[in-house]
């Protein structure tokens, strides 16, 4: 089952996303709601459309309105936010993002503290 997972983190969360429907508005440091994003990862786009940040805990957002894969958030001591997947049993699994001056941020995500990719997102 661990590997299943670590198979779907990985098509899902590894490769970097592409913005779908750029904001003007300025990102917040952590960030709070619905955001949109988009995968370059070969069968990933089926799969991954975003994420949603609520009060400390991130949710990755899947085709038909599917959402799972959670993990906690918070802003680090260099103001990223980082996304750690061990809630879920992903405790390998961690993103870091920082905030971008037109509303999106871009990240990038580790599995084991290597980079295997990185993404951006918009609401």
């Amino acid at each position: 089952m661990r590997k299943f997972a670590a198979g779907i983190a990985a098509a899902a969360l590894s490769a970097g996303i592409i913005l779908v429907g750029a904001g003007t508005a300025a990102a917040e440091p952590v960030p709070d709601g619905t955001y949109q994003g988009t995968t370059d990862a070969p069968g990933g786009g089926l799969i991954w459309k975003g994420k949603t940040f609520r009060n400390g805990t991130v949710t990755n957002n899947f085709v038909f309105g599917l959402s799972g894969l959670s993990g906690s958030y918070y802003e680090d001591a260099a103001g990223r936010t980082v996304i750690d997947y061990g809630p879920s049993g992903l405790g390998f699994l961690t993103d870091t993002m920082v905030a971008n001056g037109d509303g999106s941020y871009t990240g990038t995500t580790y599995v084991n503290g290597n980079q295997v990719g990185g993404f951006r997102l918009a609401r």
